[in-house]
Formats: C-alpha cells, structure tokens, sequence
C-alpha cells in the first residue's frame, strides 16, 4: 500500500480539554492554513479505530458517499440470499449530506 502525502507531515502531541459535557482537541494553525479552515468551518470526522479528520468540502463528501454506496454495496452480496438476520451489517452507513 503506498502512502501519498500532501504535504510533509506534521507530527505533534495535543491534549485533550473538556468543554462543557464534550472533549475537544485544538488542530495545528498549519493544517488548518494548509485546508482553508477556520473556526466555524465544517469538517468530516471519520472514526474506525483511528481518528480521521477531513475538510467538508464537496469533493470529499461525493468520495466518501462513493466509498460508503460501495461498501454497502458488497455488504449486500455476502448477505444475499441467506436466510434469517444478515452474517455481516453496517452499523450506521448514512450517506453525508453536503
């Protein structure tokens, strides 16, 4: 599998701070210069084990809902014609609106 970076990456430790009943985590100034992101903009958190987090742009949420129609998609082939609850689901495959 190969790794295509952006930019060069940028490898820092952050804490985690309560706010309220949440916890946040700040984003470095750079990443944020770097994908035209302020305070106020939308972004896409994508949970599964890691922590990604992208620019709610367009592009990127027509990609993710490609990925997330295809993925439900094969799941759909495993389960086809068996009997009774499927072997396989997927918990929560919304699409994201845009």
């Amino acid at each position: 599998m190969e790794i295509k970076l952006k930019y060069p990456p940028s490898v820092e430790r952050r804490n985690l701070v309560r706010s309220g009943a949440s916890v946040v985590i700040s984003l470095p100034q750079k990443w944020l210069k770097e994908n035209d992101l302020s305070a106020g903009s939308s972004v896409i958190v994508i949970a599964n084990g890691d922590l990604q987090i992208l620019k709610a742009s367009q592009d990127n949420i027509d990609k993710l809902n490609e990925k997330i129609l295809h993925l439900r998609d094969q799941l759909n082939r495993l389960n086809y014609g068996q009997a009774g609850s499927p072997a396989i689901s997927l918990n929560n495959s919304r699409t994201i609106d845009g």
